[in-house]
C-alpha cells in the first residue's frame, strides 16, 4: 500500500525555465523620449524616459524640486519614479521638448483627451505657458456665453 503523503502528493507546475526569466526585462525604454544624452531617469510603470534635467528644471519648479530631493541612481544617472502612467508622462515631456506647444490641431471630442492630459500634467508640474495656451484654446472653441456662441457661429 502506498504511503497516503505520496499518493495525495501534488506536483508544482512549472511555468517556464530560468531562462525565460533572463529574457524578460524589466524596464522598457521609451522609443523616442530616452536619450542618450540625458541625466536623469523618470520611471513610469515599466516605461523609462531619459531626459534633460536642466531643460525640465527650467520649466517646472515642482520637477526642480523633484530633482534637488531625490537621491537614487539608476544607470549611472539620477532617478526618479513618477506616479503617472508613461503616456501621461510622455504627454508631459513630448510638450516641453516640443517647445512648450500642444500638438493637438483641432479641438475635438476625440482629440479632447490628449489635449486635457496635457492641462492636467502642466498644472500639476507648475509648466504655466501651455496652460494658458489650452485654456484660451477651449474657451475660443467651446465658448461659454451666448453671445460668444452666436459670434463664433456667424464666423
Amino acid at each position: 500500500m502506498a504511503h497516503p503523503s505520496t499518493s495525495t502528493q501534488r506536483k508544482r507546475l512549472r511555468l517556464g525555465s530560468p531562462d525565460d526569466e533572463k529574457d524578460e526585462k524589466p524596464f522598457i525604454d521609451h522609443s523616442t523620449l530616452y536619450f542618450d544624452d540625458g541625466n536623469v531617469i523618470l520611471g513610469a510603470g515599466r516605461t523609462l524616459f531619459c531626459v534633460h534635467r536642466s531643460l525640465l528644471a527650467k520649466h517646472s519648479v515642482v520637477l526642480r524640486d523633484l530633482f534637488d530631493h531625490s537621491k537614487e541612481q539608476f544607470r549611472g544617472v539620477l532617478y526618479v519614479r513618477m506616479e503617472e502612467t508613461a503616456e501621461e508622462v510622455e504627454a508631459l515631456l513630448n510638450m516641453v521638448y516640443d517647445g512648450l506647444h500642444v500638438g493637438v490641431q483641432d479641438l475635438t471630442v476625440e482629440t479632447f483627451p490628449t489635449l486635457a492630459t496635457v492641462l492636467r500634467m502642466a498644472t500639476k508640474y507648475k509648466i504655466n505657458r501651455p496652460c494658458a495656451d489650452i485654456l484660451a484654446r477651449i474657451r475660443a472653441e467651446w465658448p461659454a456665453t451666448l453671445a460668444q456662441h452666436d459670434a463664433k457661429q456667424i464666423e
